[in-house]
């Protein structure tokens, strides 16, 4: 039979055993405070800064803002990814959109990539486009930027963007691009560009999304001149010339390269009559006209400056506006050497042009000026064809006084 509570061996057995319970509890308080602490949590891993862990990274990036649509069946078309400063396509560049092409099926599983050609365009309902741009005073540094955008609301649905290091990349422009007479960051590269820039859920670039399938045809068109496929090259820009949105710089400059290649040069010459009056009417004309180190003679073959500026003079003085002569340098040399430099430079073009159309020389129509490295688009410095841009000479329209 159990004790009773009025049992005297009961009560005093009750106090020993609350006793022993409290000295158990702080025994085993002490024991918990002595305790190793847990251990730390492992550090993330490295970020991977290679061109391939950075296209991994931006489209994993992608894949977690689309979340369950990710999944989903849908076509896509890759625009080649173009250097973010520029606008051009670069070894680099090229390359990255290689490894995009790639990666992209395995990253986002419901993803079907199409050709970015006419057909491609027509059967795609999501776009993939970026940047691969230079880092300022970090040399080796880049900066991968993906937009993917979906073509039926117009609307970026996700951004991807991630850091490159690679001293090794490749920044010299492709054969089209190096080769053009003129820089070609027209209003549909910009277009492409600031897309690359939108924040998810803000529209793309209307003007550059309406363009797409004009765009796939310079695309192939560029890599046929790249392949030196010179008559497929001038019949596809032909093509692209004969559309509204296709009065383009990238469509000028490649039908006047295809034209010089297969040795029409009073075709090319019209071409280049067009890059003129389209670059003059956008006040966006800038020519890669190259002169000796440290000189005003030209770099390269006379004939053909001398036909590029014989053009632009025949634009500028058909348009009856006035013209401001900017020359550009490269940053070689001191800075107060390349401002001098620079402004004659752009006085032996002012020259060229007033002896090409001497109307030009009356009531101050062409002005001049020289900025030096101020403006550069490049900036390394190489003083070869991957900052030739650097060293251009541009005119800017205005109403005459």
């Amino acid at each position: 039979m159990p004790p009773s509570r009025h049992d005297p061996g009961f009560i005093a057995r009750r106090p020993r055993a609350a006793l022993r319970r409290r000295v158990l509890a702080l025994l085993a308080g002490v024991l918990v405070g002595c305790a190793a602490p847990p251990p730390p949590p492992p550090p993330p891993p490295p970020v991977d800064e290679t061109l391939e862990g950075a296209i991994n990274g931006a489209l994993l990036d992608i894949a977690r803002q689309l979340g369950a649509q990710a999944a989903a069946p849908r076509s896509a078309v890759i625009d080649p990814l173009l250097d973010g400063r520029s606008g051009q396509q670069t070894k680099g560049s090229e390359r990255a959109t290689q490894l995009l092409a790639q990666a992209a099926p395995k990253v986002i599983p419901g993803l079907r990539l199409l050709p970015f050609d006419e057909a491609g365009t027509r059967g795609a309902g999501w776009l993939l486009n970026g940047t691969l741009s230079a880092s300022d005073g970090a040399p080796g540094r880049y900066r991968l930027t993906l937009a993917l955008s979906n073509r039926a609301d117009g609307l970026v649905v996700a951004r991807g963007v991630a850091p490159v290091q690679d001293a090794q990349l490749d920044l010299e422009p492709t054969r089209f691009y190096a080769e053009s007479p003129s820089l070609v960051r027209d209003r549909a590269v910009q277009g492409y560009i600031e897309t690359t820039e939108k924040p998810v859920g803000q529209p793309a670039d209307a003007l550059y999304l309406e363009q797409i399938p004009t765009a796939a045809l310079l695309a192939q068109a560029q890599d046929a001149y790249n392949q030196e496929h010179w008559e497929e090259a001038q019949k596809l820009m032909a093509t692209a010339a004969q559309r509204d949105d296709g009065q383009q710089l990238r469509t000028f400059n490649g039908l006047y390269m295809a034209n010089m290649k297969l040795g029409r040069s009073a075709e090319a010459e019209a071409a280049f009559g067009k890059i003129a009056a389209l670059g003059l009417a956008t006040s966006n004309l800038a020519v890669k006209i190259l002169f000796r180190a440290g000189s005003t003679d030209f770099l390269g073959e006379a004939d053909t400056y001398a036909m590029w500026l014989r053009q632009i003079a025949r634009a500028a003085q058909d348009s009856a506006m006035c013209l401001t002569v900017v020359g550009h340098t490269s940053r070689t040399g001191s800075e107060q050497f390349n401002r001098a430099l620079s402004l004659r430079r752009a006085q032996a073009v002012r020259e060229r042009l007033v002896s090409a159309a001497p109307a030009l020389a009356r009531g101050q129509r062409v002005r001049t000026e020289g900025h030096g490295w101020d403006e550069n688009i490049v900036g390394t410095g190489t003083d070869d064809m991957r900052d030739a841009l650097d060293r251009r000479v541009e005119f800017k329209v205005q109403a005459c006084a």
